[in-house]
Order: structure tokens, then C-alpha cells, then sequence
């Protein structure tokens, strides 16, 4: 016998791509002269097929064993996608999930050696778990498949509930503006699903005013999000159209039309319609499971210029004829070069735990949008003081950052 593929990445579920995907081999011909294991990593083998990595690796000393890790090659292949920023869209959106396999051959006395052996065939997501929370497994509750209960969206705000009705104001509820963009994304792993999006508005006293029901049919194995703020959500083909006068709260869920049940916990949202005396600034940003969270900052903010100028000195043209004239605005040393940066120091209302705990993705973020009057821009961010409020505190910290525009502007010379 000779290459095993002993261990390797599930099926079941879908990669995280920011986080270890490795297959243990063992060999018995691992005594062999210059022994290596030629390792060839393959996108979409169900169609293009094409060939993305050739490695070479060597057992572990005195084993005949050896380990590929394949996560540096997987994460440059997966998309981040995030419909927002290029306007709405009505109805479900769907993006299908590269998939991966591996072959392996055996390579000694200078030549390839054997018959190549094939991997499962993997699909991954732009996910970034802890290392606490990919041992742990619970990266897994974040997909959705049939026969599957009470899973989380893509989001990392435990805004959540394990059913959609028997609210109170003791809930995680989340507050977003009435104007603000908010979608929901979620990572299908079965095969196939009957799954329904169900939408319940609330008045004040939690009391149901509407629910709706949007069918997205049979789909398969992939990433979907829909748009769900308060001004985008009606645009869908719901069984029933929302009904938004005297809403305050409204609860989003994921119904398995096979199981009868919740397939994933149902998200919270408060309408937050109070005034605020400063300027609101809304962010959305890429959080760890690979879909997209936004915030509204309204607290107190202060926008800041940084100026980067390069002077040279001049010799000014002092003739005029045959005359020497000096004037008081010859300019002996000017700015050949300046450079401008925007930055806002931004800053939030009181939070709860469970919306501290949501903004740390924030601050880590790599991909970071502000949507401003002139549409949606790249930022950066940084924390200045991040500090995670415990529950039995309550309302006792704010987030206050620094985003700093991605441009780099010049003025003229």
C-alpha cells in the first residue's frame, strides 16, 4: 500500500478559509530514497479544474507520516462579496462557493512513483474563527442545512433568540436607524434546502403587527444574503407585505419548510428613531464568519485634516528689462507638494454587552465601508479605547475610534 489520506477536511461543512485546512497522509514507502510527497491543489474540480499549487512535503522524522496545510493557498481563491455598497437589491442574492481537491503522488529514486490519490472535495468561505473557536467546533454553528436548528447568520452580534415569538425587552435587541442599510447573509452547507425568510414587526409593547414569509425556493450549498433595513426590505415578493406603521421591533428568521423548524435563531432588531445632535456616521465592515455587520456612531465625532507639505526655495526672476525690480510677493520658498488625509474620531452612543462584544470585529476589520453623502468609501480603523463592558455593568461603555479616509489627496503646484 501506498499513500492514506488518514485524516482531512469534512464535507459536511464549509471551510473557513482563515483557518487551518490540512490532510495527514502516511506512506509505506516512506524509507525510500529522497522520499517526498508531491501535493497538487486543484479549484473547482467539478469544472475548470484548474491547478493553483504544486508543494513538495516530507514525513515527520521517524514516522511515516506527514501533514499538508493548504489554508495560504485556499484564502486567495475566496471571494468577499457584499452587494450594499453598490445599491439595493430586491430578492434573494446567491453566490456560489469555490470548491477545492487535492492529489497526492509519491516521488523517490528520482522519479514520481504510484498512482495519484484524490481528496474529498472541499468548498471554503472568507471566515476568520479564533483559534478557540475553530477547536471548539463552534465556527459550525454559523451553517445552515437541513434538519438543522437554531444556527447563526453571518453576523457576530448575538442579537438572537431560539424562536420567533415570546419577545420582551429582556432580549438582545439591536438597534438600527430607519434609514439604515442592513442585510443578512448566511452559509448554506447541505446540498439542497426548501428554506423561507420570515419577518415579524412588533409594536412598542411587543405585540405582532405583520408577518411575512419570502419562499427562496430550492437552493443548494453556497453563500445568500437579503436586504433587510426598513426601507429596502418591502421591495421583496413576501407571502404577506410588511406592515411598518407603529413597528418599533421586528425579528428576522430563517424557516426549514422540511423540518417545520427555525434552522437558524431569529435576529432582533430595534427601529431607532431618536434624534441625536450629532452627525451619524454609518459603518459596515467584513466581521470574522465572512458576512458583513453594520453600526450607526451618533455620538460626538470631529473631523481632522492631516497636511503634508514639501517645500523647495525658488529663485525668483528679479529682471524686468534692464531693471531690477523686488517685489514683496516673490516667493522664494514654495510648496511644490502637499498631501491631505481626512480623519474622524467617532464615537458611540452607551452600549450593551452583547453590541460590544459585535464591534470588536469592527476594529480588527480589514474591509471597512462609511457610507457618506457622496456614497459608500474605503476606510481604515483603529481603536482608542476599547473596553468590554460585562453584563452586570449594563449601559456603562461607549466605542470610540479613529477611521481615516482610504485616498490620498494632493493639491495643485
Amino acid at each position: 500500500m501506498a499513500i492514506t489520506i488518514q485524516d482531512q477536511p469534512t464535507t459536511t461543512y464549509i471551510s473557513p478559509a482563515f483557518a487551518p485546512i490540512e490532510y495527514l497522509l502516511s506512506s509505506s514507502n516512506s524509507t525510500e530514497s529522497g522520499f517526498k510527497i508531491v501535493c497538487k491543489v486543484y479549484l473547482n474540480p467539478a469544472g475548470a479544474n484548474t491547478l493553483i499549487s504544486t508543494q513538495q512535503i516530507s514525513v515527520r522524522p521517524s514516522t511515516t507520516q506527514a501533514i499538508l496545510s493548504i489554508q495560504d493557498v485556499v484564502k486567495s481563491f475566496v471571494p468577499i462579496t457584499y452587494s450594499v455598497p453598490n445599491g439595493d437589491t430586491v430578492g434573494l442574492i446567491t453566490n456560489a462557493l469555490n470548491q477545492f481537491r487535492v492529489t497526492f503522488q509519491e516521488y523517490y529514486s528520482g522519479a514520481l512513483q504510484g498512482s495519484v490519490v484524490a481528496s474529498n472535495t472541499i468548498s471554503s468561505l472568507a471566515a476568520s474563527p479564533k483559534y478557540v473557536q475553530f477547536a471548539s467546533n463552534e465556527w459550525q454553528d454559523y451553517q445552515l442545512a437541513t434538519s438543522a436548528t437554531f444556527k447563526n447568520l453571518l453576523s457576530n452580534f448575538s442579537n438572537t433568540i431560539p424562536v420567533i415569538n415570546a419577545f420582551s425587552g429582556a432580549n438582545n435587541w439591536l438597534k438600527v436607524k430607519t434609514d439604515q442599510k442592513t442585510q443578512i447573509q448566511w452559509a448554506q452547507s447541505g446540498a439542497t434546502a426548501n428554506f423561507k425568510v420570515w419577518l415579524k414587526t412588533l409594536n412598542a409593547s411587543f405585540t405582532q403587527i405583520s408577518l411575512s414569509q419570502l419562499d427562496l425556493g430550492t437552493t443548494s450549498k453556497g453563500y445568500f444574503a437579503l436586504d433587510i433595513g426598513r426601507q429596502e426590505a418591502s421591495a421583496h415578493a413576501w407571502d404577506t407585505p410588511i406592515v411598518w406603521t407603529a413597528a418599533k421591533y421586528y425579528a428576522v428568521a430563517i424557516y426549514d419548510e422540511s423540518t417545520t423548524e427555525l434552522v437558524s435563531n431569529a435576529y432582533l432588531y430595534e427601529l431607532d428613531d431618536c434624534d441625536t445632535n450629532y452627525t451619524p456616521y454609518e459603518l459596515h465592515w467584513l466581521n470574522r464568519w465572512g458576512g458583513f455587520d453594520s453600526f450607526v456612531f451618533d455620538g460626538k465625532s470631529n473631523q481632522n485634516t492631516e497636511i503634508n507639505k514639501t517645500f523647495a526655495k525658488y529663485s525668483p526672476d528679479r529682471i524686468s528689462g534692464s531693471t531690477l525690480v523686488y517685489t514683496t510677493q516673490a516667493q522664494r520658498t514654495r510648496a511644490f507638494n502637499t498631501a491631505t488625509s481626512e480623519s474622524y474620531s467617532l464615537n458611540s452612543r452607551l452600549l450593551q454587552d452583547f453590541e460590544v462584544s459585535g464591534l470588536e470585529d469592527l476594529v480588527t476589520s480589514p474591509e471597512v465601508y462609511w457610507k457618506s453623502e457622496a456614497g459608500f468609501v474605503s476606510v481604515n480603523v483603529s481603536g482608542r479605547t476599547y473596553q468590554h463592558a460585562k453584563s452586570e455593568n449594563g449601559l456603562v461603555y461607549s466605542l470610540a475610534l479613529d477611521m481615516v479616509i482610504d485616498n490620498s489627496d494632493e493639491r495643485q503646484w
